[in-house]
């Protein structure tokens, strides 16, 4: 993490006193659908780090203007035949007179991490017949072929790019599921996996037993948030009438809680009325402090981990400095570690992608403010992931399976179990919230419907379980409601009528918790 932290410094650093440098991207009619809508565009440094700057469109060019010298990359939502409506990137590419053929660098840098992770993972030795080198095969003649009409035919190569990159993607695919595959057996016969893997939230406000013994028949805990809007609308004004029901059926009935965000700025988490504290840090951190050993005092007999602090780092809500911004982590898991000794605690990373640090330059980059985190010493015993993909939102934008994996190997450096938090992806996008369409934040493969949303489910839970630092993972929720931070987002409708992914995921887990037990007694399974 020490050279994450210097390219970071170093970004610093270079964006003081530098004219602006500048890269054009020519992009032709039958590439990607709308690729001048500049979804999600944003510029990226060394180590996937946000570069500030401006990006437009000039005609048929995209106009980046970095305030920093040296290369960067583009990334923005890119729409490819077969593929979806995914977020892609170009390699680091330093300035030129001459525009850059779009397509082509998006295919020219998904080859390059197609090899990068062959290599991380040590799969050279696939076989040639293997879907995933197939596809790489044809990717990587396809790219030759591109760069053989420049400079003559650039409109000819800028379509065999477009080519290129929708093999070169589906090529990564498979490689991240055949890794996957590969990792998943090895923690099996390894006995890695315990009870507790699935998880799931629900709304506070559901309070129906339907729901409540669907949870206690097919999860192995509960993921209860803990909305401070709800639970202190005003000032002083405590309703705890909810949270103090689901504690009480929780202690019952046996069912672990992993609880929080406790402090969470992002998604209306926090109270209005906090917002007049903006400018008043001290008053703002001891009413942080009140809230949080009033909470934890209250439910310190029902919580087996608490979600801390849920994306301090992207600092969205209030103008706090950096050492505020680690001044209240600290703050916060000392204040637990004190009401509850025993009490395990994790820092949830929101956004892991970081695009938000293109934009905000007083945030800190995912994987830096966990460093630091670790760095200050706070004794937090483990990290959280929230990933949410396909509605309109901060760091909401679709990524492909590939993009995925590799962000989640990105915190295994961090040496603490990782626990994938809240992760979602919409049944439906006709009323996704934020835009109103959700025809702006991508899609994978198809548009999003419940069929789609059940097979990418079923692929991401294969990687992220097969990933050993990873211990847990929790859909955001059981059934979609009013509070929920994705529309469509649920296993279950509304009225509680299964969905595809509710199906997939229960089957995953009867299938891992079988195979489990079989592993750790194979003469019984005989």
């Amino acid at each position: 993490m020490e050279r994450v932290d210097k390219g970071y410094r170093l970004e610093i650093a270079g964006r003081k006193g530098l004219e602006s440098d500048m890269l054009k991207f020519q992009v032709y009619e039958h590439d990607g659908g709308e690729p001048l809508a500049l979804r999600n565009a944003h510029m990226v440094g060394a180590d996937a780090i946000g570069v500030r700057g401006t990006i437009k469109i000039e005609g048929d060019m995209i106009v980046c203007q970095k305030r920093t010298s040296g290369p960067v990359a583009l990334s923005l939502q890119h729409e490819v035949e077969d593929v979806g409506a995914v977020t892609l990137q170009t390699c680091l590419l330093p300035d030129r007179s001459e525009p850059y053929v779009l397509s082509l660098e998006l295919a020219r840098h998904r080859l390059m991490l197609l090899l990068s992770k062959q290599e991380d993972w040590m799969m050279f030795d696939m076989s040639h017949d293997h879907p995933a080198m197939k596809r790489a095969k044809v990717a990587k003649q396809l790219f030759v072929r591109a760069l053989a009409k420049l400079p003559d035919d650039r409109e000819e190569a800028s379509r065999l790019g477009l080519e290129c990159l929708r093999s070169a993607v589906d090529a990564s695919e498979e490689l991240a599921l055949a890794h996957a595959d590969i990792l998943y057996k090895r923690r099996l016969s390894a006995g890695q996996f315990h009870r507790g893997v699935f998880g799931c939230g629900v709304g506070v406000r559901q309070q129906s037993e339907t729901v409540r013994a669907s949870l206690l028949a097919n999860f192995d805990y509960l993921s209860l948030p803990m909305p401070w809007r709800q639970i202190e609308p005003q000032e002083q004004k405590h309703d705890w009438s909810s949270l103090d029901s689901w504690g009480e059926w929780a202690y019952r009935n046996r069912m672990p809680i992993l609880a929080g965000p406790l402090i969470g700025f992002e998604d209306g988490m926090s109270p209005d009325w906090l917002g007049v504290l903006e400018h008043d840090y001290e008053t703002l951190r001891d009413v942080l402090y009140e809230h949080i050993e009033r909470v934890v005092t209250r439910y310190r007999n029902v919580v087996t981990l608490w979600n801390v602090v849920s994306g301090l780092h992207t600092n969205s809500a209030f103008d706090l400095m950096l050492d505020q911004l680690m001044d209240l982590t600290r703050m916060a898991v000392l204040l637990i570690k004190k009401v509850q000794p025993n009490a395990k605690t994790l820092v949830e990373v929101t956004q892991p992608f970081g695009e938000y640090y293109s934009q905000n330059p007083k945030s800190i980059p995912p994987l830096i403010y966990a460093d630091m985190v670790l760095q200050a010493g706070i004794p937090v015993d483990a990290f959280g992931v929230r990933l949410m993909m396909g509605q309109s939102g901060g760091g909401q934008h679709t990524r492909d399976l590939m993009q995925v994996s590799a962000m989640l190997d990105r915190f295994n450096g961090l040496g603490k179990p990782v626990h994938v938090t809240g992760v979602a992806v919409p049944s439906d996008v006709a009323k996704s919230k934020g835009d109103g369409t959700g025809s702006g934040c991508g899609y994978w493969r198809k548009p999003w419907t419940a069929v789609v949303q059940s097979h990418w489910l079923e692929a991401f839970y294969h990687i992220a379980l097969s990933k050993p630092y990873i211990d847990s993972v929790a859909w955001l929720d059981l059934a979609d409601h009013e509070d929920s931070l994705m529309a469509h987002g649920g296993l279950a409708m509304s009225d509680l009528k299964a969905k595809g992914a509710f199906h997939r995921i229960t089957a995953l887990r009867k299938s891992l918790h079988a195979e489990s037990a079989a592993s750790r007694n194979p003469d019984a399974a005989s």
